[in-house]
C-alpha cells in the first residue's frame, strides 16, 4: 500500500489559499517538467523525476534547536528555519487539541521534559507520553500540508522525530535513526538519552492511519545546537 502524498496535501492547501501551483510556477520560469502531475511534462510526455525533486514540492521537516533570546532563552528561530513552519517544541507541552472524527476535545498539557533518563515507571510513562504527543503534533500539521520545526535541538527534538517516524510512517527503528542521521548527523539516534522509550514505541502498533513513505519526507537540518551558542 503506498503511502501518504504529503506534498499533494500541500498543493491542495495552496489551492485552496489561492497561491500559485508548482505547474504555474514552471510554466513561467520556462521548465518542461510539471511536478504536480508525478513526472508529466507539459506537453503530456512522461519523465522521471529524482526522490529529490519530487520531495521539493511538499513540506518540509526542520530539525534542530532555539537560538538564545535576549533574556537568554532558547527561544528564537535559527536563520535556516522559515517562519511559516509549525513550532513543536519538544521541551513542553500545553494544551492540546485533539480531533476524533468530527469532534474536537481539550486534553490538560504534560508540563515540561527534562533532558535525562527516566527514573520510574512513572516518569517512562510521562516520557512516552510526550514523545506520542510531538509525532501527534508534526503529523497534524505534515498532514495539513504545513512544513514544521521540530526542536529542542541535541535530544529532545531528535526524539520526537523519531517518535513520529516510528508512530506515522513505515520506517522500522533502523530507518528512523538512519533519517534522522541523514538530516542532523549530529543528533542522538541510536544513543538517545529516551532510547528505551523510543524502542517501546517500535516494537509496539503504528497509529491507525494512512501511514507515510518516510523515504519521501523532506527532512532538513534547522540549525542551532546549545553549543553553538557559545561560538557566537
Amino acid at each position: 500500500m503506498s503511502g501518504i502524498d504529503f506534498a499533494a496535501l500541500r498543493r491542495e492547501r495552496e489551492a485552496r489559499q489561492g497561491a500559485p501551483s508548482s505547474a504555474a510556477t514552471a510554466a513561467s520560469s520556462g521548465s518542461t517538467t510539471d511536478v504536480t502531475s508525478g513526472g508529466r511534462r507539459l506537453d503530456g510526455v512522461e519523465v522521471e523525476l529524482s526522490p529529490a525533486a519530487e520531495r521539493q514540492a511538499g513540506p518540509v521537516i526542520y530539525v534542530g534547536g532555539a537560538c538564545k533570546d535576549a533574556s537568554g532563552h532558547h527561544a528564537l528561530r535559527p536563520a535556516a528555519v522559515p517562519p511559516s513552519a509549525v513550532e513543536v517544541d519538544c521541551r513542553k507541552s500545553g494544551t492540546e487539541v485533539r480531533v476524533r472524527g468530527n469532534v474536537a476535545t481539550l486534553t490538560a498539557g504534560l508540563g515540561s521534559l527534562h533532558d535525562r533518563k527516566p527514573a520510574s515507571d512513572a516518569e517512562c510513562e510521562r516520557v512516552v507520553e510526550f514523545l506520542q504527543r510531538d509525532a501527534r503534533a508534526i503529523d497534524a500539521s505534515l498532514r495539513r500540508g504545513e512544513s514544521v520545526w521540530v526542536h529542542c535541538g541535541f535530544n529532545r527534538g531528535p526524539s520526537g522525530l523519531l517518535a513520529y517516524l516510528l508512530l506515522y510512517t513505515d520506517a522500522s527503528w533502523d530507518e528512523a535513526c538512519g533519517a534522522l542521521k541523514a538530516a542532523r548527523p549530529r543528533a542522538r539516534g541510536r544513543h538517545n538519552t529516551f532510547r528505551q522509550q523510543l524502542e517501546q514505541l517500535a516494537d509496539g502498533p503504528k497509529a491507525n492511519v494512512l501511514l507515510a513513505d518516510h523515504r519521501s519526507l523532506d527532512i532538513r537540518d534547522g540549525g542551532n545546537d546549545p553549543c553553538d551558542d557559545d561560538r557566537r
